[in-house]
């Protein structure tokens, strides 16, 4: 994939990719930009809720050195155009037909593009409806993302949110039950009859797993029995295995009709 697909480096272009409301997911910023440009640069990326990040003078060269060309000068400024189309909650809401029990997954905390792409290509195998992840503390579109996904991402729709908890609440209020997975659970990931609904599926970071106030908002809890000594899986193999039990579960239910 062409990094210039991905990143516009310089004030004005940047500047006017947000006023045009190009698909840019993440501003970066030299600690030491400053100028007119730098302040509606601010503004407009306020205005559009995309993050900014300020970075010192030796992470940002290492920016410029990894993705932009050798004879470009990036004037303190990079932005992280998405390489998919994303869609609002709204319309996905709006067009989902809850009688076929769509199922989506929401990532929380999952910063990691490796897992991203790999958990997205789960989902997208899984005939998953989509993916809500948010806007801070959540792994991007990078072509790393998509490379892992084996293009997955490319096919199934991405929606990113604000706030995950009043996603949570529009979820429910649209017809969706909210499972969330942690290793303290009271139930199975395969010892459960709730699959045969609208369902929104939680998979928290591995360090931490869901949030609090997350877990708090979930209407039911599985976990993944472990045997071994190690006491957690990495978190896209654990989306894998949730994903094709909630399949499995759901072809024997067709099978029965």
């Amino acid at each position: 994939m062409n990094i210039d697909q991905m990143y516009i480096y310089g004030r004005n272009p940047v500047y006017e990719s947000l006023n045009a409301g190009d698909n840019i997911e993440k501003v970066y910023l030299a600690h030491n930009a400053q100028g007119p440009i730098i302040d509606k640069i601010y503004a407009a990326a306020k205005r559009n809720k995309i993050p900014v990040t300020v970075y010192d003078s030796r992470k940002f060269a290492f920016l410029e050195r990894d993705y932009m060309p050798k004879d470009q000068k990036s004037q303190g400024v990079i932005a992280l155009r998405c390489l998919i189309e994303e869609v609002p909650l709204e319309d996905f809401l709006e067009d989902i037909d809850l009688s076929k029990n769509p199922v989506v997954a929401i990532l929380d905390g999952i910063t990691d593009p490796h897992n991203f792409g790999a958990i997205s290509r789960s989902a997208e195998c899984a005939g998953f409806a989509a993916i809500i992840k948010p806007l801070r503390n959540s792994a991007i579109v990078t072509p790393t993302a998509i490379k892992t996904s084996a293009g997955a991402l490319e096919n199934i729709p991405v929606i990113t949110v604000g706030n995950l908890v009043q996603t949570l609440d529009t979820l429910k209020n649209a017809g969706f039950w909210i499972v969330g997975s942690t290793m303290d659970a009271d139930h199975n990931y395969y010892d459960t009859n709730i699959y045969d609904r609208p369902i929104a599926v939680v998979i928290g970071s591995e360090g931490e797993g869901m949030h609090s106030s997350i877990r708090k908002n979930c209407d039911y809890l599985i976990k993944i029995p472990m045997a071994g000594k190690t006491d957690s899986l990495n978190a896209s193999v654990s989306a894998g295995i949730i994903f094709f039990e909630i399949l499995r579960q759901r072809i024997i239910i067709n099978d029965k009709l």
